[in-house]
């Protein structure tokens, strides 16, 4: 949902996130301190509403909870404050556990320009040896030095 209108400053922009746990709560399975984490440009919804329980969170009809600007309802209505901030609270399944032999250096831009053009391309059916075009601007950015990597 976009939510239009005087920015609210102090601000900490940035949806490409990833770090490790430095807190876990008592009913979270997924994530075990000092695990790597990545989160996207969502840290949460209603998940009860007709798109939430189709899996299109980013739709969701009491909004989706993003990482900067967002409204996080669950947490007091508190504007969240983005990726470059010191710590993070996200819902787990906003979240991906990411592989102990992963450079963490090298996995935000990954949860942004990297599913923007990995989702389509799954989507389209490409097999490997498929020879694909990807042409971008702006929120592309970090396809073009993940490319040639």
């Amino acid at each position: 949902m976009c939510r239009l209108g005087a920015e609210e400053y102090p601000r900490v922009p940035g949806h490409e996130i990833a770090g490790r746990a430095v807190a876990v709560g008592k009913n979270i399975r997924k994530f075990k301190l000092g695990d790597s984490a990545g989160i996207g440009c969502m840290i949460g919804s209603c998940r009860h509403c007709d798109a939430c329980e189709h899996d299109l969170e980013q739709y969701c009809e009491k909004g989706a909870i993003m990482t900067y600007h967002g409204i996080d309802y669950f947490n007091g209505n508190e504007h969240t404050q983005g990726g470059y901030s010191d710590t993070y609270v996200v819902a787990e399944d906003f979240a991906i556990k990411v592989p102990e032999n992963a450079d963490i250096t090298k996995v935000a831009p990954l949860l942004c320009a990297g599913i923007t053009s990995y989702s389509p391309i799954m989507q389209a059916g490409v097999k490997q040896g498929d020879k694909v075009g990807i042409a971008g601007f702006g929120g592309f950015g970090g396809l073009g030095h993940r490319g040639n990597r």
